[in-house]
């Protein structure tokens, strides 16, 4: 009896195929697919954006794959972040996302995702230095002190604008008021307030310092001082809410990737070695330097450890302002 000798080769092929060594199967796993999509969820056009895109661009170039930036704007983050949390972990689809992942798993009673669980952090990528507690130049608020003595005298005469309910913006002016025993009048945007802060509609802003930088530079405004716990180096002169006795108030403002649940670990550890490749390139440099960010680059049991952290944090420092989402 003749053998198969399609049968034989087959099985041949399956033998050869057990016999191959495991690292470069380790290795192509680890690689992930040759294109990668990064999910903003906010709109295009604002500063994670443009950080973002920029990243997608360094991130092909160390890796030799595609990397593409994907908005998905809407609910406060909520949609773009869901549809990453049902996605396959097989790398192709990652989340490109801000500190307010962990606030607003606070601020919502309900959330399609949760927040721990449902994502396998990668790496922190930047933080910025803090917001900035801003007047206009002609205002009459020379220092912080003159502002709580305003608000004092008068409870809810002094008005603050933020970016939106619920926004870093939003938090922090709430935490100021709490910290300094004032009450301040809340004027939410759908986007920025810049216009009406500047056409003095509001009396107060709290900005990022490469957003405030610039209308520093031009004059426009005044800085009474910075919610990082440290002056910063870009604003020497600018005292820390800390030094002036008003505690508690930094919300970080940073950006970080995440991919689903389930993702294996050498894939999440090969990106965040790609990620800290790429944040070396001058292109990412030069962004990081005009947005005022600094690199993180955490591993990602570091940056899991961070989001557990901030987390259990905000249970404890947003509760009582009682700022609903939902």
């Amino acid at each position: 009896m003749q053998p198969d000798r399609r049968a034989f080769h087959r099985l041949s092929a399956a033998l050869a195929a057990l016999l191959l060594p495991a690292f470069p199967l380790a290795a192509l796993a680890a690689d992930g697919p040759a294109v990668v999509r990064i999910v903003v969820p906010f709109g295009a056009g604002n500063p994670l954006d443009t950080s973002a895109r920029v990243l997608a661009q360094s991130l092909s170039q160390v890796t030799q794959r595609q990397f593409i930036v994907d908005n998905k704007p809407g609910a406060g983050g909520l949609i773009g972040t869901a549809e990453v949390a049902r996605a396959r972990p097989d790398g192709s689809v990652l989340l490109f996302t801000t500190g307010g992942h962990t606030t607003n798993a606070v601020l919502y009673n309900k959330l399609p995702y949760d927040t721990l669980a449902d994502f396998t952090p990668i790496t922190q990528i930047h933080k910025a230095d803090g917001f900035v507690l801003l007047v206009r130049a002609d205002s009459p608020y020379k220092s912080v002190a003159d502002v709580l003595q305003a608000a004092r005298a008068k409870p809810g005469s002094v008005s603050y604008g933020s970016w939106g309910t619920g926004n870093t913006t939003h938090l922090v002016g709430e935490l100021f008021s709490r910290s300094a025993n004032v009450s301040l009048l809340h004027v939410p945007y759908k986007g920025s307030p810049l216009t009406d802060f500047l056409g003095g509609h509001v009396q107060l802003t709290f900005l990022g310092t490469s957003l405030a930088q610039p209308l520093l530079q031009e004059g426009k405004v005044r800085a009474l001082a910075i919610t990082n716990p440290h002056r910063v180096a870009s604003l020497p002169e600018v005292p820390t809410l800390e030094e002036l006795g008003i505690r508690n108030v930094d919300v970080p403002a940073w950006s970080g990737l995440l991919g689903p649940a389930g993702m294996p670990a050498a894939m999440a550890d090969g990106l965040q070695k790609d990620l800290a490749s790429a944040v070396k390139l001058p292109d990412y440099q030069a962004s990081m330097k005009i947005q005022g960010v600094t690199p993180v680059i955490s591993t990602p049991a570091q940056f899991a450890a961070y989001i557990r952290s901030e987390v259990q944090r905000y249970r404890q420092q947003l509760a009582p302002l009682h700022i609903s989402l939902d």
